[in-house]
């Protein structure tokens, strides 16, 4: 899949470029797309949109993973889903791999979140070679018999929880360098004590305060094979068949590093400085959602919050109205942590609230928003594959507002060529 969407830009209205389809960039899209005042070109090297809240259930469900790899064609109304890596952002272009000249915007959003060890997040570029790695690893894990989890955050507690639930006679062990599962004296202590107790319940071994040490030439994100391995501080030995590695995700901003922008970077953080209008240090039409922004707490509703926030913002700029709302972040911490599809924990962002397995599997763990995200890409809860749909009457379009030749943006149409991954790389 190329290029995707349905309306030629023959208004020549302002282009939107939005880097990046996750939680943010989509529904920044989604809502610039439905005030049919923009051009909007969302870019991801990607051709489809990866629900990685859901992603874990992949391990053991069968077909699963084909609900939440959901095509870009049906995102798009007012513009266009351009399947192409980019290589550099500054403020005045956006470069992709496989074109010389950068391409040009009126405004540019910054969505290029950040990444993740498999199978957490996935860096395929095509639907079919991901359903492919994620049903190998459901072989792996429904042929293993002792399973190491190395690292207790969000993900290393539910990728636990999935695999104790629908095989409860596996031997789990998850390794933890802090005191507490997830992050010590952020959440309230009934959540801390709510998650270790469901997953010893489930006979999940939880070994806290310790760490395994691999190889610092070890880039897969999952090991293969029987190991033997012993903690640094406790030196407790731990065989297992397949060992996961859920330690640290990592902010995507190479292609930052390598424009105009580099300047605009956190130094301790990586992130892009923004102020209260989600607006890149200096810049008024310039923005930065999700985990490329400096701005609040990394969780893909608060991304998907700060993406509609920004779709209504531009649109305010662009009519010119005065006194624009300011985003306004949440100060109380909140999180959602479920434990295979029956269990889990949570915390409330108004008043610290907790909750238990029971209305967690309503609120998340039963189908993990599964359903509305795909309804949210108009594909509904239905599994189909993405449509072919024409582009050719998008060709004015691009070659009018981007100053494009005819054989450019037909390339730019048919979709660009990424490049090969480098060893251990999930993500640009």
């Amino acid at each position: 899949m190329g290029v995707t969407g349905s309306q030629e830009n023959n208004e020549k209205k302002p282009v939107v470029l939005i880097v990046g389809g996750g939680y943010a960039g989509i529904q920044c899209a989604k809502s610039l797309d439905e005030t049919g005042l923009f051009f909007v070109v969302l870019i991801d090297r990607k051709s489809y949109f990866l629900h990685n809240v859901a992603t874990l259930r992949a391990t053991v469900e069968e077909n699963f993973s084909q609900k939440i790899l959901i095509p870009y064609d049906r995102l798009l109304t007012n513009g266009c889903v351009v399947k192409a890596e980019v290589t550099s952002i500054s403020h005045d272009g956006v470069q992709v791999h496989g074109r010389n000249e950068p391409i040009h915007f009126d405004y540019l959003v910054i969505a290029t979140g950040s990444s993740y060890a498999f199978p957490g997040k996935v860096a395929e570029t095509e639907i079919s070679n991901a359903i492919s790695i994620y049903n190998t690893i459901r072989e792996k894990v429904n042929a293993s018999q002792k399973i190491l989890i190395i690292g207790g955050g969000p993900v290393g507690i539910e990728l636990a929880g999935e695999i104790a639930t629908d095989f409860p006679g596996k031997e789990i062990t998850l390794v933890h360098s802090q005191p507490t599962l997830l992050y010590p004296n952020v959440f309230k202590q009934k959540l801390y004590s709510s998650i270790q107790d469901q997953l010893e319940i489930l006979n999940v071994k939880i070994i806290l305060n310790d760490r395994i040490q691999l190889p610092s030439n070890q880039h897969t994100n999952y090991i293969e094979g029987k190991n033997t391995y012993v903690t640094q501080t406790s030196k407790t030995s731990v065989t297992a068949d397949l060992t996961f590695v859920c330690t640290g995700a990592h902010v995507n901003n190479r292609s930052l590093l390598n424009g105009s922008l580099k300047s605009k970077l956190n130094a301790q953080t990586g992130r892009l400085i923004v102020n209260n209008y989600l607006q890149v240090d200096g810049f008024e039409n310039i923005f930065a959602v999700g985990d490329i922004s400096d701005k609040e707490t990394k969780l893909a509703y608060l991304a998907a919050e700060q993406g509609t926030y920004l779709g209504k913002l531009i649109a305010s700029l662009h009519k010119k109205k005065s006194n624009p709302k300011e985003y306004k972040v949440n100060p109380n911490a909140a999180i959602l942590i479920s434990i295979g599809r029956n269990g889990g924990a949570g915390q409330l962002p108004f008043g610290g609230i907790t909750i238990g397995g029971f209305l967690m599997k309503q609120i998340k763990s039963k189908e993990l928003f599964t359903s509305r995200y795909r309804s949210s890409m108009n594909y509904g809860s239905d599994t189909q594959s993405e449509t072919k749909s024409p582009y050719l009457n998008k060709l004015d379009s691009v070659q009018s507002i981007l100053s494009f030749s005819e054989e450019d943006a037909r390339n730019l149409l048919a979709g660009l060529p990424t490049k090969e991954l480098e060893p251990g790389q999930d993500f640009s």
